[in-house]
């Protein structure tokens, strides 16, 4: 196997060793995120380009340890069958990442703080903490208990949050909004949002027409919080309006339960014919599936953080030219207005959601026109490599080294400029 410029090839994900001198360090990325994360695999990409080794921990495939390359290992833990299961597996990760030869943990999960605090303690060695969620929204929305209650389990997630972070190394967060609250209590932190990455996203550019609008396509995750029963029922109200319309979504269940509520949906709505469930693919595969489609959905419920996110699939729909339907919320209606085109519907109405498809359908020309326009601006400026990829470098190479450039020299690192999130 050659030590460099190698693309490595998983039926899960695909990493390119480079040719960029090797510093002889090893940042281990432990994580309870499924194997193939597309945000972890962005993020242990621009490592291996700033000359880092990289082992990879995270959950499903066939489990087993594996050296695909030189610079490159990975160990898998069995894929979890529900929200408990995943809980269960934080200390096994844990006790694999602690035993790692590693000059640099860089961990993708709120749930491993305690256990990276330890790590930092005993070795001297510096954290990463990268953040995917506004997690005190995200957790106490989970409590079925009256908003005060809401309340106090947001501002103790915070806490815990808080606590550990600034007793670690630095912060890679998810959106500008995120790392201005680390920084707010002197945490060294960049902004790098969930842009596609070239290395997935090289598909060539191809122009939206009017045909390709008759194919809606969902990407992300089903959930009852991320509209699986709503992406049912515009299905079911597209077959009666508009039959030629065909809705195609991949099969993201996080857990075996969220799969069983979808299939019951399913059945309640009479199986439309026009939802096609697509076998969950790696990163690297949706950019195609995003060519052969013109409306991208995002269903998001006003739930917990979904206010406040812009997900990873509205940055692959804006570069991949669809137009966008999606929840009527705050930030993504905001990334409709600026980022995109498209439009925006109350979250619980399939209905409207239909109904927006068609319109834009009836508005073929236009739509087009303008999200084409929307299409180039976006491949110019929401690209992981040209604008979070230096961010995150720069501040592992800092973490790596340490004040006096010295292996384990500790969890200080110097102040980092802020960057922005491109909403």
């Amino acid at each position: 196997m050659s030590a460099v410029n190698e693309m490595i090839v998983t039926e899960h994900w695909r990493l390119r060793v480079p040719t960029a001198p090797r510093v002889g360090r090893t940042v281990c990325v432990p994580t309870v995120h499924p194997t193939g994360d597309r945000r972890v695999l962005r993020c242990a990409q621009a490592v291996l380009d700033a000359g880092f080794d990289v082992h990879l921990i995270w959950l499903g495939g066939d489990p087993g340890a594996f050296r695909h390359h030189p610079r490159l290992r990975e160990t898998r833990l069995p894929e979890p069958a529900s929200l408990t299961d995943r809980l269960r597996a934080v200390p096994k990760v844990a006790a694999v990442a602690r035993d790692v030869e590693a000059d640099l943990w860089h961990i993708h999960d709120y749930y491993l703080l305690p256990h990276a605090r330890r790590w930092t303690r005993r070795t001297g060695r510096p954290v990463l903490y990268d953040v995917h969620e506004y997690y005190p929204e995200y957790y106490s929305e989970r409590f079925a208990a009256p908003s005060w209650m809401q309340g106090l389990a947001r501002r103790l997630v915070a806490g815990v949050e808080r606590r550990h972070a600034v007793r670690l190394g630095a912060v890679n967060a998810v959106s500008e909004q995120l790392a201005n609250r680390f920084r707010a209590f002197g945490v060294p932190a960049v902004a790098t949002p969930n842009y596609p990455s070239v290395d997935a996203f090289h598909h060539p550019p191809r122009e939206l027409t009017p045909d390709l609008l008759h194919r809606v396509v969902h990407t992300g995750n089903l959930t009852t919080q991320y509209g699986a029963d709503v992406l049912v029922g515009l299905a079911a109200e597209l077959a009666r309006i508009a039959p030629g319309v065909e809705v195609l979504a991949i099969s993201r269940f996080p857990s075996d339960a969220a799969r069983q509520r979808f299939a019951e949906s399913l059945e309640r709505a009479g199986r439309p014919a026009n939802l096609t469930m697509l076998d969950p693919m790696p990163a690297h595969e949706v950019a195609g599936l995003l060519a052969t489609c013109g409306i991208g959905l995002s269903l998001m419920q006003d739930v917990g953080e979904a206010p406040l996110a812009v997900n990873t699939k509205f940055y692959e729909y804006a570069i991949m030219g669809l137009a966008v339907v999606t929840s009527n919320l705050p930030a993504a209606r905001h990334f409709v207005q600026t980022s995109s085109v498209g439009r925006c519907v109350p979250a619980h109405r399939p209905d409207l959601f239909a109904r927006a498809i068609v319109d834009l359908i009836a508005d073929a020309g236009p739509t087009c026109e303008a999200v084409n326009r929307a299409a180039g601006r976006a491949r110019r400026e929401l690209s992981w490599e040209r604008t979070c990829a230096p961010r995150l470098q720069s501040l592992v190479r800092q973490l790596a080294s340490g004040p006096e450039g010295e292996r384990g020299a500790g969890p200080a690192v110097s102040p980092v400029a802020p960057g922005g999130d491109g909403r």
